[in-house]
């Protein structure tokens, strides 16, 4: 197989294929990979009809779901396959939902061993109950943005970002990293990060035909910014949220506005996975997912 970087000229190539897919997982949305590239090494090669996609962890080539419409998955699966036996390696698939790992069990029984990975299972959100906050679970979100209000009445601006506020949004950045530092949870995942946002940013005039960017800012300083976008009629997909963690109930004020505001008619919203970090995962339990995107780590035994 031929594969090819995921760099912004891929975008118009593979636009096509990731709107033939169904799945949820933010894995499988160009944004994703290509931020994510540097440090995945992510790479595609365009089949017959579907794209293969594949990348390096910790040292070992993985593959994870092709992009492909229903009736093409096992074809381009297996020709996932048998590149991993070209080059004598065994198979390695990573972020596998739940429903695939069915498919592979049935048509490759006994081949696989298929590992349940929690820290990276996305969190799906009933949208409506995002954008109101309506009932008694979530009654502290509300009473931290009323105080929010409160505190900042007159002095809050809500929209769209254009670049031009770009160099505030890393200022942000700064702000909330230096927070954050001597907590080993979010250092390992800190530069990358940084260096995603930038590569995003940098092409936004490409990349804004589906990527928002929203900010808050409070006396014409922004303190907070989120970035997403639909990625299926249904499902708003929050890629990044980042708030001056010293005002209270910013964060659920962003989380909520830029829902209300950009997202008013999606069903669900994915807000992505908790890496496993302590203080992150508390954060996204505290919204009360109503269901996860499961994924499996695929190996052939």
């Amino acid at each position: 197989m031929d594969f090819k970087e995921i760099n912004i000229d891929a975008k118009e190539i593979l636009d096509k294929y990731f709107e033939m897919v169904e799945y949820e997982a933010c894995e499988y949305c160009f944004n994703t990979l290509f931020m994510w590239q540097h440090a995945y090494k992510t790479c595609y090669h365009i089949g017959d009809g579907f794209a293969v996609l594949v990348g390096e962890h910790d040292g070992e080539l993985f593959s994870i779901l092709p992009l492909a419409p229903k009736e093409k998955i096992p074809e381009a699966i297996q020709a996932a396959i048998d590149w991993f036996d070209a080059d004598k390696s065994k198979v390695y698939f990573r972020g596998i939902d739940s429903n695939v790992v069915g498919m592979l069990k049935e048509i490759y029984p006994d081949k696989f061993s298929y590992i349940e990975e929690r820290d990276i299972f996305d969190y799906v959100y009933d949208a409506e109950k995002m954008r109101t906050l309506k009932g008694r679970k979530l009654s502290s979100k509300r009473n931290h943005i009323n105080s929010f209000l409160r505190d900042y009445e007159g002095r809050i601006e809500k929209r769209l970002l254009t670049k031009e506020d770009f160099p505030q949004c890393f200022e942000l950045m700064d702000t909330w990293n230096d927070s954050k530092n001597g907590n080993d949870e979010f250092e390992s995942s800190k530069d990358d990060e940084y260096i995603g946002i930038k590569k995003l940013f940098d092409n936004y005039d490409i990349l804004s035909d589906k990527l928002k960017v929203y900010g808050v800012f409070l006396d014409g300083k922004l303190e907070a910014f989120s970035m997403g976008e639909k990625i299926n009629d249904n499902m708003a997909l929050v890629h990044i949220e980042k708030a001056n963690p010293q005002i209270r109930g910013l964060y659920p004020f962003i989380t909520k506005s830029f829902l209300v505001d950009e997202f008013p008619d999606v069903e669900w919203v994915n807000r992505e996975e908790d890496m496993g970090v302590e203080g992150l995962r508390k954060a996204k339990l505290s919204y009360y997912p109503e269901r996860f995107v499961e994924k499996f780590t695929v190996r052939e035994v």
